[in-house]
């Protein structure tokens, strides 16, 4: 439930992201989080364009994630989403990167979630369609929760068959490898792992486990420290905590 402070908080929020997407401070907060990913070929400067269009990063704040964990600075993916013209961008280059790592051993599909991931998984297909066809399998997605299910049609996923999980942001890698656990359940192959922005800032050691076993493919690393909420200094500050849920469209 939404409170009169919550609203407040919001209202602050909004107004000051929006003055801070039209004055002269964006360009180097947007350069102290994003890096570029070691299999991406799209280009730095493209990346802070993408952000600065879809107003999509917040700064200066305090959010609880989907994990459960909170931080002071915050990616949402569906700002971005919501354009087709940077999905593209990106969907072009994660097919790019598909078709180099599996060339030779050629995917059956991509598995993800009825989320905004949904947007990039079909546009990722769409692109690469002519090098090498792709189905794409999608599991539940709660947007209440933030919680993805693991149930696919029968005979969507065969045995055998080589499939990559795609999520569109990955924290701790958990949902990433709940998507890839759907694919050995149904006797098919994990391949690989692909997300548009890594943000554990390096903090998760399943995310280094993952990296390790799979080729994983990430467009932007984005430092973005993340904390429990007994060690969040924000949390000392007493300021108000916001859900992910409740971070707007800009």
């Amino acid at each position: 439930m939404t409170t009169m402070m919550d609203r407040m908080a919001l209202e602050e929020l909004t107004r000051r992201h929006l003055a801070l997407y039209e004055g002269p401070d964006l360009e180097s907060k947007l350069k102290a989080v994003v890096r570029l990913g070691p299999h991406s070929r799209c280009s730095v400067d493209d990346l802070l364009a993408m952000f600065r269009l879809s107003r999509s990063i917040f700064f200066e704040t305090h959010v609880e994630t989907v994990s459960g964990h909170h931080t002071a600075t915050y990616l949402r993916f569906e700002s971005i989403a919501r354009f087709p013209d940077l999905i593209a961008p990106i969907a072009g280059d994660m097919a790019d990167w598909i078709d180099r790592t599996f060339r030779d051993q050629p995917l059956a599909g991509i598995v993800a979630t009825t989320s905004a991931a949904q947007t990039l998984a079909q546009a990722v297909a769409e692109q690469i369609g002519a090098r090498m066809p792709l189905r794409v399998i999608l599991t539940p997605y709660n947007s209440e929760t933030g919680r993805i299910g693991t149930n696919v049609a029968n005979g969507t996923i065969h045995a055998g068959e080589r499939f990559l999980s795609l999520n569109d942001v990955t924290t701790r890698g958990q949902c990433v490898r709940k998507l890839g656990n759907v694919v050995t359940d149904h006797g098919g192959i994990l391949a690989g792992m692909a997300v548009f922005a890594r943000r554990d800032s390096g903090q998760f050691p399943l995310m280094d486990e993952l990296m390790s076993i799979y080729p994983f493919y990430y467009t932007v690393d984005l430092l973005m420290p993340q904390w429990e909420p007994m060690d969040c200094p924000l949390c000392r500050q007493d300021g108000p905590l916001l859900s992910w849920r409740e971070m707007p469209a800009l």
